[in-house]
């Protein structure tokens, strides 16, 4: 999506959250509270000619052509609205955010993403057990197939699943291969105790998809890879999902840091540790 396109969607997605419509004032507020956009009031330029935030002005701009393209209209006391023919342009773009590939430049965040991709939160947290199930089974070599080489680029994402939305599947044999390159110890600390699985042979570990697979429309690539991949015992896995702010925090910019250059390879661009707390903190 282009910068301009990115901008029409917060804008209008603002718009129908905001009930339709709102004071020129109470929309950039919005965005700015919201976090939804990678500029606001803290990171950005002052723009002399408005005495604002220059985010702000260029939102203001935009504003106009949505106006005379007929999706937004302005009602009195400089309230915004949507029109009806905007309500169509936003569920355009937000199909074609959701569809973006790999090297999409993104201004909009991880947060604004999230009100896109809608409610998933249970059926990825149902995709995470059933992967851990699997996995503490014996493994079965006789339906093991050949993994491709690992490789610090780009893959397609492939298709979501249809029988729950936009989830995307979790292969147990690259997971499996993730937890036999950690050596099946914790990648927070490799002495944290564990337990021997049922075949007798392989301690119990957890893998975790650092940049979590709710977030695979947004980077556009496949992130179901042993780079993402980080083996945790339980107790490590359980404090990444539901810890304290700070612990989690700790949590990510050791495993994040670890692996960085792997991880923006795959990715096709870089990622910063913020933006990381960023998609962390959405969930």
């Amino acid at each position: 999506m282009t910068q301009k396109e990115q901008k029409w969607l917060v804008l209008l997605r603002c718009l129908s959250e905001l009930n339709g419509g709102a004071q020129r004032s109470v929309v950039l507020q919005y965005i700015n509270d919201q976090g939804y956009w990678c500029k606001n009031d803290q990171n950005d330029t002052l723009r002399r000619t408005r005495n604002e935030m220059a985010w702000r002005n260029d939102f203001s701009f935009e504003r106009q052509h949505l106006v005379e393209y007929g999706y937004m209209e302005q009602k009195g006391q400089g309230r915004w609205a949507i029109t009806p023919s905007g309500r169509v342009l936003l569920a355009d773009l937000s199909e074609k955010a959701v569809r973006q590939t790999a090297g999409t430049d993104t201004s909009y965040t991880a947060a604004f993403f999230r009100t896109l991709a809608g409610d998933t939160a249970v059926f990825e947290m149902e995709e995470d057990q059933s992967l851990i199930v699997h996995l503490s089974q014996p493994d079965q070599p006789a339906g093991k197939r050949p993994l491709p080489p690992l490789l610090d680029i780009p893959q397609p994402k492939g298709t979501p699943s249809t029988r729950s939305g936009r989830i995307y599947q979790r292969s147990p044999a690259v997971s499996r291969r993730a937890l036999e390159l950690a050596g099946y110890r914790c990648a927070v600390n490799p002495d944290h105790p564990s337990f021997l699985c049922r075949d007798g042979i392989t301690w119990y570990m957890e893998p975790h998809h650092l940049i979590p697979m709710a977030f695979t429309d947004y980077f556009g690539v496949n992130l179901d890879r042993e780079q993402n991949i980080f083996s945790l015992c339980s107790h490590c896995h359980n404090q990444i999902h539901y810890g304290a702010r700070e612990d989690v925090r700790r949590l990510l910019a050791k495993l994040f840091l670890s692996r960085q250059q792997a991880i923006c390879g795959i990715l096709g661009r870089t990622i910063t540790l913020e933006e990381l707390y960023w998609i962390y903190e959405t969930q």
